[in-house]
């Protein structure tokens, strides 16, 4: 049985040499017409996000983003397994999610640079399945960052297509801080047994 270590070469390898991660992002930046409630319109849609209603310092904007890391590196995942070999399948999953959050960290920091620019701060960060983001928001989150675009979808019970592949919104209001951004890892019920933390 191959080390952990070894394995884990072996993943970053094989992603390089089959050119398996290929990575792509899109956001839009929508202005808050109103907040009800739980409910804040943008545009010609209605988000259900309490996590971003309630920015108590006023909410004026939410970016709607998308990451992808496109099909193959899923497709070769599923290869491993269907081949028994597991632990290069893990070691390559594993990686998969590190490059899958990292995209979504420059993806968000551009959404952070754009937000500067026009006098914005930056609020709550959250995803479709994180508390205060119903999980039968994804539709509509894809829909806004205009996921086709870059081949996101979700299906009907709001997994996403391809499997490697993340949405999230982000409040944005001129007197927003960062610091009460609750964050990926944080809002993840996996975040204590994670091995991409």
């Amino acid at each position: 049985m191959r080390s952990g270590a070894r394995a884990r070469g072996e993943a970053l390898e094989t992603i390089e040499r089959e050119a398996l991660a290929r990575p792509a992002f899109g956001y839009r930046i929508l202005q808050v017409q109103n907040v009800r409630g739980d409910a804040i319109d943008v545009g010609d849609a209605t988000l259900n996000a309490p996590a971003l209603a309630a920015e108590t310092l006023g909410l004026k904007a939410v970016a709607a983003a998308v990451c992808t890391l496109g099909p193959a590196v899923q497709e070769r995942i599923s290869a491993l397994f269907a081949t028994r070999r597991r632990s290069l399948a893990l070691a390559l999953d594993t990686v998969a999610n590190e490059l899958l959050f990292r995209l979504a960290d420059r993806a968000s920091a551009t959404i952070r640079r754009e937000a500067r620019r026009a006098g914005l701060g930056v609020g709550s960060e959250a995803s479709p399945g994180d508390p205060g983001v119903p999980l039968e928001q994804q539709a509509r989150v894809l829909a806004l960052a205009e996921a086709a675009r870059i081949g996101i979808h979700a299906t009907c019970a709001g997994m996403l297509w391809p499997m490697k592949s993340l949405s999230f919104l982000v409040a944005l209001g001129p007197n927003l801080r960062g610091d009460s951004s609750p964050g990926r890892c944080n809002c993840c019920p996996s975040r204590d047994r994670c091995a991409a933390k």
